[in-house]
């Protein structure tokens, strides 16, 4: 047998969660999630569709996921001030989108009020 083989019981198991909560949100899957639910949400409007949400949807997920040590209370001003110099702003204000950006950030971070079942 070649040296670089190595055997299974001497390889590592992967372990899935671990590697997504490092690696961060897909936001393929992601997207596709909010694609299907923003029309439930209580802040969506039936005149806008999902692409006017879409960059607060991401915008609220990969910040959840560079600040994993911080709480939503702790960063919302922060973000707030981001998004207004981000120039997403142009998609809506911060008061309009800070409810689709706060439901992401909260998806992420596994405490969705929505009980589908979704890889985070």
């Amino acid at each position: 047998m070649p040296a670089f083989r190595e055997r299974a019981a001497d390889l590592r198991a992967i372990n899935v969660t671990a590697s997504l909560v490092s690696r961060g949100p897909d936001w393929e899957a992601e997207d596709a999630y909010w694609q299907s639910a923003y029309p439930e949400r209580p802040y969506a409007r039936a005149d806008r569709s999902y692409e006017y949400y879409r960059s607060a949807y991401q915008f609220g997920a990969e910040w959840a996921m560079e600040w994993r040590g911080r709480e939503w209370t702790d960063s919302e001003r922060d973000l707030q001030a981001r998004w207004s110099a981000s120039g997403s702003a142009s998609a809506g204000s911060w008061q309009e989108m800070r409810p689709a950006i706060r439901d992401a950030w909260d998806h992420v971070r596994g405490r969705s009020q929505d009980d589908r079942t979704h890889i985070r």
